[in-house]
């Protein structure tokens, strides 16, 4: 028992060691700071032993050398065989048009109040590309008026053909046509008791215009050229008759992308007749030699007008005129620009002339060019964010033979040419157009003139102020919209038959006019005038129409 006792006593004491032992050297715990100590020692040197290095060359290479001979023999394989001819063309490749939209004819169909039809159409052939050609056809009728019903009725009609023929490097192109304009001598005072018979005031104005010329295709080339013929046939329902030939040739060179030059010319030959002149001829000749050069921001243009003319007025003193032409510009930033110009022509101007100006004109004892013995333009220009562009400036120009407008001495409803011996104008004007997103579109313009006349009292039957404010909307693909201020004032007229003279109320004439389109081919419409209902008088004793609208539909085929 004793030796079990004694061994047990010793495995007691061996594992106390041990495991006090195990407790001195166990890790310490996370977190504990143990006493340790660090020796730097400053005199210890770290030393390499020294490595041997071999500066010995590698040894060169025999070279390679052989004594075998190498020779190739080239033999000629002559064969009669005949070269081959080959001919070359273009690769046409067909491009087929697109069905999209082949509109060819457009036609549009409408009515309105003072019983007021609208035909029109339109026919565009340019299926082929060697020739094209069209029609146009328009008529619209007022048949009822604003004074004594029928008796201020009128209408218009217009029929036009045209053509051309393309060729390599030229167009030929032609027009003819014919206009039909009624009206009537309604500038009287209405009275139950004198009726007017309509038959005693119509007038009838027909018009045939016939044009053939010649003109280059592409006129980025050195040399451009276009030459023209037209003839007109005029008639009234009276004794006013007028024939004209006329004959233009322009010619244009390009020197380099900065430099060109060129000579434009007129020919006219007019033969007019009314109750107080026949058997007149009136010849016109005109020559413009011009050299213009234009680089960066900066155009000149230097040239010469020379006319000669054989128009019979009282003192004159020449027919041959010879006037300089000059118009510069500069733009100093896109943003801002100056331009100018001095200028002096001979207006030409036909009985036709006058009467599309003023409808109710009457037999004139003549008729005469204007002279325009030099005219200075000058001002501002430039445009603001790509949208809008402007132009603000002023005109001062001399002239003689200037015409103006009276009631006729015999016969208060129709009118009668007045002119002056010199006439000095100064305009004022200004200009602005403007463009956003592609859905709005903006076009004004106000123009300001003062008259310094030597032999008559005023401008008559010319406005002082005049301006215009047109708007155009297309919100969508289906809408057009227009919508349009026109007004003018300050115009002074004469009535020679009473010897009277009055200033006429001022003119705003408001339009508006709608297109919607159900479908690519079919469409409708609307549009009103003087839709502010003013009874104003753009000519003394006649009233226009109160306001007017008309409607209907436009089909495309």
């Amino acid at each position: 028992m004793k030796p079990i006792k004694y061994l047990l006593t010793g495995l007691m004491i061996v594992s106390g060691a041990v495991q006090g032992i195990s407790q001195e050297t166990a890790e310490p715990q996370r977190g504990e700071i143990r006493d340790t100590e660090f020796i730097i020692r400053k005199d210890r040197v770290l030393s390499l032993p020294r490595q041997l290095r071999v500066f010995e060359k590698s040894p060169a290479l025999p070279p390679v050398s052989t004594s075998i001979n190498y020779n190739y023999q080239v033999k000629n394989f002559d064969a009669t065989l005949a070269p081959v001819d080959i001919k070359f063309q273009p690769y046409e490749k067909s491009f087929p048009k697109p069905d999209n939209d082949q509109t060819q004819a457009i036609v549009k169909l409408g009515y309105g109040n003072y019983s007021s039809p609208l035909i029109q159409a339109d026919y565009h052939n340019m299926s082929n590309d060697d020739y094209t050609y069209g029609a146009h056809f328009k008529h619209q009728g007022f048949y009822t008026g604003p004074v004594d019903g029928i008796n201020s009725a009128e209408d218009h009609t217009d029929l036009l053909l045209n053509g051309s023929l393309y060729r390599d490097d030229f167009e030929v192109y032609g027009r003819l046509g014919y206009e039909r304009d009624m009206h009537h001598f309604y500038g009287y005072t209405v009275d139950p008791e004198n009726l007017v018979m309509q038959d005693s005031i119509r007038q009838v104005l027909g018009t045939i215009k016939a044009m053939a010329g010649l003109r280059r295709v592409e006129r980025t080339e050195p040399f451009d050229y276009e030459a023209n013929v037209a003839l007109r046939l005029f008639n009234d329902r009276f004794d006013a008759k007028e024939s004209e030939v006329v004959v233009r040739a322009n010619a244009g060179f390009r020197a380099n992308d900065f430099l060109k030059g060129g000579i434009n010319s007129l020919l006219a030959f007019t033969s007019p007749s009314d109750i107080y002149y026949d058997d007149i001829q009136r010849n016109y000749f005109k020559l413009q030699p011009y050299v213009q050069y234009a680089k960066d921001a900066f155009k000149i243009k230097v040239g010469a007008n020379v006319i000669q003319e054989n128009d019979i007025v009282p003192n004159k003193t020449k027919e041959f005129h010879v006037y300089p032409l000059l118009n510069l510009s500069y733009h100093v930033v896109p943003e801002l620009g100056i331009y100018g110009s001095y200028e002096g022509d001979v207006i030409r101007n036909t009985y036709y002339d006058f009467i599309q100006e003023n409808p109710f004109l009457g037999p004139s004892e003549n008729l005469k060019n204007t002279i325009k013995n030099f005219q200075i333009d000058a001002g501002i220009t430039g445009k603001a964010n790509d949208q809008a562009n402007y132009k603000v400036g002023f005109k001062y120009g001399d002239f003689t033979n200037m015409h103006f407008y009276g009631n006729n001495e015999m016969d208060s409803t129709r009118f009668q040419l007045i002119y002056d011996n010199n006439s000095k104008v100064l305009e004022y004007h200004a200009s602005l157009d403007y463009t956003f997103d592609e859905w709005y579109q903006l076009d004004a313009s106000a123009h300001f003139y003062q008259y310094t006349l030597d032999e008559i009292d005023a401008a008559w039957h010319r406005p002082e102020w005049e301006a215009k404010l047109n708007n155009t909307f297309t919100p969508d693909e289906k809408w057009l919209i227009h919508a349009n201020i026109n007004a003018m004032g300050g115009i002074d007229v004469i009535n020679l038959a009473s010897d009277s003279q009055r200033k006429l109320g001022t003119i705003v004439d408001l339009q508006i006019g709608a297109d919607y389109s159900f479908t690519n081919r079919i469409s409708a419409f609307i549009y009103g005038n003087n839709l502010l209902n003013q009874k104003y008088q753009r000519f003394n004793n006649y009233q226009v129409r109160a306001i007017q609208v008309i409607g209907g539909v436009g089909f495309k085929f």
